[in-house]
């Protein structure tokens, strides 16, 4: 026995006494490294999947390829120099903030009702594509309302229909109950041509025997901002009863004011709401201001370093918004309140 009664293992020994892993192990071990690997090419193409919720903030993006593209141009436009890239997509009121998320609730309380969009790239040159939005509404009053409310800055007015106008990259439509976006990848000539050719196509293809008429031909011309009108659907000058409202602009040299319209159901409710507007205005630290006898009845408020006025005619309630100046805003309640006696038969 060696010295000290230590017993010495041959390396033999060791390796003969070592596990030896059986096939059963083998293939489990093998099928864990490939479903590591599954996941890996996953979550890769997950991360570089493309989102077409986020091109519209980029201008250099190229356009994707759909391999079944042909077959979503069944019952599509076809617009010369330009094919489909994608089938239509529908959204409703349950799913629209997936496309448009935080500002879903503008079109929600407009009176949305759905959502189609579809992409489409340009033939020649190579690369540049748009996409289309076509949002159906419950009126072409409510299509306005999401016209107006998303006006882009530097808009430059087209005769495509009553209410359009394009921006660097984009067209933009108010056409009976549809709002309509079709928005370029890019501001190049040739696919803004596209673009236009797009918006045309769809007018056509959908026939509107006119505008109806709205609160906005009475608004006084006097003093008016070349700046379209625009129409609040819900919430507007942060009272909760103010919904359809239309508003229109005013500037006199330093001074300026919102004249502003809404057309209720009966004389009635827009005497109570004009009364309720006043009302809401005092709460908030507003003070009344005595108007004068030779204009017609209407409430008078200071508040903020401003004049509010509120009134109502008929079915129609009216009134002037943040003036800086009580004396035209007077003129302009003033003026207001013909127009919309000679725009209601005088009622």
């Amino acid at each position: 026995m060696p010295f000290g009664g230590i017993i010495h293992r041959s390396p033999a020994i060791d390796r003969a006494e070592r596990h030896t892993p059986s096939r059963r192990e083998r293939l489990l071990s093998l099928l864990l490294i490939g479903l590591i690997a599954l996941i890996g090419v996953t979550v890769y193409a997950v991360h570089h999947r493309f989102d077409p919720g986020q091109w519209r903030a980029r201008a250099t993006d190229e356009a994707p390829s759909v391999s079944n593209a042909g077959s979503s141009a069944e019952g599509q436009p076809a617009v010369v120099n330009l094919r489909p890239i994608s089938a239509p997509e529908r959204y409703d009121a349950a799913t629209l903030s997936d496309k448009i998320d935080g500002k879903a609730e503008l079109y929600l309380a407009a009176g949305f009702e759905s959502l189609e969009t579809l992409r489409f790239a340009l033939v020649t040159p190579a690369g540049p594509w748009l996409e289309r939005y076509v949002y159906t509404m419950a009126s072409d009053t409510s299509a306005y309302a999401v016209y107006s409310q998303q006006r882009r800055a530097q808009a430059e007015p087209l005769d495509l229909t009553g209410d359009a106008y394009r921006s660097a990259n984009g067209i933009f439509i108010a056409h009976g109950v549809f709002y309509v976006e079709i928005i370029a990848s890019d501001t190049s000539a040739a696919v803004m041509q596209a673009v236009m050719d797009l918006a045309r196509n769809f007018v056509d293809a959908h026939p509107v025997r006119g505008r109806a008429a709205d609160e906005r031909a009475l608004f006084p011309e006097a003093g008016r901002l070349p700046q379209e009108v625009t129409l609040t659907a819900a919430n507007a000058f942060g009272f909760d009863g103010f919904d359809r409202v239309f508003s229109a602009p005013y500037r006199w040299g330093e001074h300026a004011a919102t004249a502003f319209l809404s057309r209720r159901k009966s004389a009635d409710e827009a005497a109570m709401l004009a009364e309720a507007y006043g009302a809401f205005l005092l709460e908030y630290g507003g003070v009344a201001v005595q108007a004068p006898s030779d204009l017609p009845p209407m409430t008078i408020i200071e508040i903020l370093d401003g004049f509010e006025i509120v009134f109502s005619r008929g079915d129609l309630l009216g009134g002037v918004h943040e003036a800086t100046d009580l004396q035209l805003a007077l003129a302009l309640a003033d003026q207001l309140y013909r127009n919309l006696g000679e725009g209601t038969g005088g009622r």
